[in-house]
């Protein structure tokens, strides 16, 4: 490539870069003996970009664009752009709130459990030990209601979907949640998006208690998957909506949920997932379909 424009190393080259990428003209930045060289694939693109840098530095020389250096701190917010990263935080409280708080409060359980190498002090989070009878099953999820004896219990109910048991286990619950739930949250009110979530988690956790008779088990998982399946039925009855996901994706985390089961059915709550996600799927089709009729 034919080197462009040599300029310091402390030099805010981002107004060309950007002009150059709205143009379509592709260039390479380097770092060479303290200077950041610019170099592009032709003679014509070369003239073009020393003009550009020319134009900026007499702007600057003018006063109509603040200087920036490496003396400034300028080439540290560059690659940290703090200012940025505090506008998302505000912009997802305003727009997100719900699904920002739900992914505090795992973060700040996983901080206090060490990522759930210690239970002792989360140890109420875990879901009641009730006695729903011997006959009890998916058939029955609604029956262990009648063993709920406060407010305790039924809080209880829904505090397993903050345990997580690993960094992993974490990070992937908290990524699917955070863009599962931005989107829905983005496009209808956090009010009703907190009862979806609220009843998702219930029959989630409820589903897998039942099922393994235990309440060893944690994690969002079962509500990614319930939003998941929101997000499906919604689409499916109003195709011309907002909301919506790529086939691809819904088919990817179907067949990951098979897999899971094959393959780590011991390690992780099967029976959340599958709850969750078919309660989310019976919030979806009744949400979707209220707004069809109205």
């Amino acid at each position: 490539m034919i080197r462009a424009a040599v300029v310091n190393v402390g030099t805010d080259l981002r107004p060309v870069l950007a002009a150059l990428a709205q143009q379509g003209i592709r260039c390479r930045v380097s770092e060479e003996s303290g200077k950041q060289v610019i170099r592009v694939a032709s003679e014509q693109e070369a003239v073009h970009v020393a003009a550009l840098v020319e134009h900026l530095q007499q702007l600057r020389a003018q006063g109509a664009i603040p200087e920036t250096s490496a003396a400034n701190g300028s080439a540290l917010t560059g690659y940290f752009p703090v200012g940025q990263y505090v506008g998302n935080l505000l912009l997802a409280i305003r727009t997100a709130p719900v699904t920002l708080l739900l992914i505090t409060a795992a973060l700040l359980v996983a901080a206090v459990s060490q990522v759930g190498t210690n239970l002792q002090p989360v140890e109420n989070l875990f879901y009641p030990n009730l006695n729903p009878g011997p006959n009890a099953g998916l058939a029955t999820l609604l029956s262990i209601l009648g063993d709920i004896s406060g407010p305790a219990d039924l809080v209880r109910t829904l505090t397993p979907a903050l345990l997580h048991f690993g960094a992993v286990h974490l990070i992937f619950d908290t990524l699917w949640l955070w863009y599962f739930g931005r989107m829905i949250e983005g496009q209808q009110s956090s009010l009703v998006y907190f009862v979806v979530v609220l009843f998702i988690a219930f029959v989630s956790n409820t589903t897998q208690y039942l099922w393994e008779m235990s309440p060893n088990f944690g994690g969002l998982s079962g509500v990614v998957y319930g939003l998941l399946g929101y997000i499906w039925m919604w689409q499916t009855v109003l195709p011309r909506g907002r909301l919506r996901l790529p086939p691809a994706m819904i088919g990817f985390m179907l067949v990951a949920l098979v897999l899971m089961e094959i393959f780590a059915s011991g390690w992780i709550a099967s029976a959340a997932h599958a709850g969750g996600l078919i309660a989310g799927m019976m919030a979806g089709l009744l949400a979707a379909s209220w707004r069809r009729f109205r």
